[in-house]
C-alpha cells in the first residue's frame, strides 16, 4: 500500500497557501520534490492520513471542567488560565495565540476536503463508484470540521442567532478561493447539504476506520439537528443510523478483563490489554479529539478533579477504567489521574450518541409511552458500563427529569469531547434546561453562567490579522 503521508514542509505550505497567499491552483504550484496527486488512491490517501483527524479542544475542557490542572500548569498559558478559572474580565483577544493550532488544523484539513472534493472527479486508476465514494467521505469531512468550527468560534445556532456571523466559508482548495464569515444560517446550511449529498454514495464499511460509513452520514445529520433544535429530524437520523448500527462495547468486560489493575491502588499503568477504541463495534468513524490527549500527559487520559470525578455513579466503569485517585508530592493536590493509554475517540461519532439523541427527542415529545422508551435507550448503554451490583434501572416521570438524566449520563460518556460542550450550549438557551457550572478552587467557589460568553471562543489573533481571501470578525467582546 502507498505511503502518501505528507511532509511536515508540505502541510505548513498548505496551509499557509490556503488561508494566506493570492496566487494560482495549488495543483499548479507544488513544491519541487513533491507528488502531484493524480489518482485515486493519491487522494484517497489524505483521508487515511491521521494527521487530518484531530480537533484540538483542550480550551473547551477546561471550560467544563473536564480537565485538571494545578495552579503552576497554568502560569505558562493564560487563555487556560481564563477558561479555567473562569475569568469573564480577562480580555481573551488579546491572549489566545496558545489556541490558534485549534482554528489553523481545522482549516488546513479543509484544505485537503475541498482538495478531494474539488479533484477526484478526475482522478485516474479507478471506477465512477470510487469517485462518488470518496468525495462524499470527503464531505462528510468536511461537514465535520465545519461543525467543530461553528461550535467553538459562534453562537449556538437559534433562530434569534441564525443571522449571527459564525466561520469563513471556503469551499475550494484553490488560494485565490473566496473566505467569506458567513452567518450560522449559511454555515448550517452548508452542512447539511454536503451530508444530503453525500449519503448516496457513502459505503456501508469504510477501507479504513478513518473513513466515513453511510451510518457516519446518518449519524452527523442527527448531530447537526439537534445543536439546531429540530428535534423531530434528530430523532429521524439517530433512528436510522441505529438501524445501520446499534451494537455496544461490554465496558464491563473490559473492566473484569484487567481488574487487578484498575482495583489496585498503586498500580498507575496505562497499559490496556486490548483496544475499546479503534477495535470498537460501536464506531461509525474515528476522530481524534486533541493532539495533545496522550503526548502532553505522557500517554495518558487527560486528569480529572475530585469533583468532576464524583459525577459518574457509583460502579460506572468508563470512571474506573480511565482514572485513578492520587496525590500529587509536589502540589499536595488530589486528583483522578489518567490510567488509560488508548487514543480514544472522542472526535468521532459512535453509536451512544445516537441512543442519546434518540432518548432525548422522545422524552421531548412527551407521553408515557415515549419518556419509557427513552429511559430504556439510556438504560441500554448504562447495562454496558454500569457493574451489576451497582446498577439499577433509571426511570422519569416527565420530560425534564428524562432530558437531565439523559445529559447526565451523555456527559460522562463524552467528557473531555465536543459533543457534550455543544448540548450544554443548546440548553443553555433553554431556561428550563441551562446549565450551571459550579466548582470550588482552593476554597473558593467559581460559577460559570449559561450565558456567560466564555462559551464561544475567540478566534485568533494571527486569524484575525490574516484572514485569507476575506475578513474576520470577532464573535466574542472579550
Amino acid at each position: 500500500m502507498e505511503n502518501f503521508i505528507l511532509k511536515a514542509g508540505m502541510v505548513l505550505w498548505g496551509v499557509v497557501a490556503l488561508l494566506f497567499a493570492s496566487c494560482n491552483d495549488f495543483l499548479n504550484d507544488i513544491p519541487k520534490g513533491q507528488k502531484i496527486p493524480k489518482t485515486w488512491a493519491d487522494y484517497n490517501a489524505f483521508i487515511k492520513n491521521p494527521m487530518f483527524s484531530y480537533y484540538e479542544m483542550d480550551q473547551v475542557f477546561c471550560l467544563m471542567d473536564d480537565l485538571f490542572k494545578t495552579p503552576n500548569a497554568l502560569n505558562s498559558d493564560r487563555l487556560l488560565h481564563t477558561h479555567y478559572y473562569w475569568d469573564e474580565n480577562e480580555d481573551r483577544k488579546l491572549i489566545n495565540s496558545s489556541d490558534k493550532n485549534a482554528y489553523f488544523s481545522a482549516y488546513e484539513a479543509l484544505f485537503y476536503w475541498n482538495m478531494i472534493i474539488e479533484f477526484t472527479p478526475s482522478a485516474t486508476e479507478c471506477t465512477p463508484q470510487q469517485r462518488s465514494m470518496l468525495v462524499s467521505q470527503a464531505k462528510v469531512l468536511r461537514a465535520m470540521t465545519y461543525f467543530y468550527l461553528a461550535n467553538y468560534y459562534a453562537a449556538p445556532y437559534s433562530e434569534k442567532n441564525r443571522t449571527l456571523l459564525a466561520v469563513p466559508l471556503v469551499k475550494s482548495s484553490l488560494v485565490d478561493a473566496p473566505s467569506p464569515q458567513v452567518t450560522l444560517e449559511e454555515i448550517y446550511r452548508f452542512i447539511l447539504s454536503d451530508l444530503h449529498d453525500a449519503l448516496e454514495a457513502l459505503p456501508k464499511e469504510g477501507e479504513t476506520i478513518l473513513h466515513p460509513t453511510h451510518a457516519a452520514g446518518l449519524g452527523m445529520l442527527a448531530r447537526v439537528y439537534l445543536a439546531m433544535g429540530n428535534y423531530e429530524e434528530a430523532l429521524k437520523y439517530a433512528s436510522l443510523a441505529l438501524e445501520e448500527n446499534h451494537q455496544l462495547y461490554d465496558w464491563i468486560k473490559f473492566y473484569n478483563d484487567d481488574k487487578g489493575r484498575f482495583t489496585d491502588p498503586k498500580n498507575y499503568s496505562a497499559s490496556c490489554k486490548s483496544d475499546p477504541e479503534k477495535d470498537n463495534v460501536e464506531n461509525y468513524v474515528f476522530h481524534f479529539s486533541s493532539s495533545g490527549f496522550w503526548t502532553g500527559m505522557k500517554g495518558t487520559a487527560y486528569a480529572i478533579s475530585v469533583d468532576r470525578a464524583k459525577k459518574f455513579e457509583l460502579g460506572d466503569t468508563r470512571l474506573l477504567t480511565h482514572w485513578k485517585t492520587k496525590s500529587s508530592s509536589t502540589s499536595g493536590l488530589t486528583s483522578f489521574v489518567g490510567i488509560y493509554g488508548i487514543e480514544p475517540n472522542k472526535g468521532g461519532i459512535r453509536t451512544p450518541e445516537m441512543y442519546y439523541i434518540k432518548a432525548e427527542c422522545l422524552a421531548r415529545k412527551g407521553g408515557e409511552a415515549n419518556l419509557k422508551e427513552a429511559m430504556k435507550l439510556v438504560n441500554e448503554v448504562r447495562k454496558t458500563r454500569i457493574l451489576p451490583e451497582h446498577y439499577h434501572e433509571w426511570t422519569a416521570s416527565n420530560t425534564r427529569e428524562a432530558v437531565q438524566k439523559i445529559i447526565a449520563d451523555k456527559a460522562n460518556e463524552y467528557i473531555q469531547s465536543q459533543v457534550i460542550f455543544c448540548d450544554y450550549r443548546r440548553l443553555n438557551l433553554d431556561s428550563e434546561y441551562a446549565v450551571t457550572l459550579m466548582k470550588n478552587l482552593d476554597g473558593k467557589e467559581y460559577r460559570l453562567n449559561p450565558n456567560s460568553h466564555l462559551w464561544i471562543m475567540p478566534f485568533p489573533i494571527e486569524a484575525v490579522n490574516n484572514p485569507g481571501n476575506g475578513t474576520i470578525t470577532q464573535n466574542v467582546n472579550k
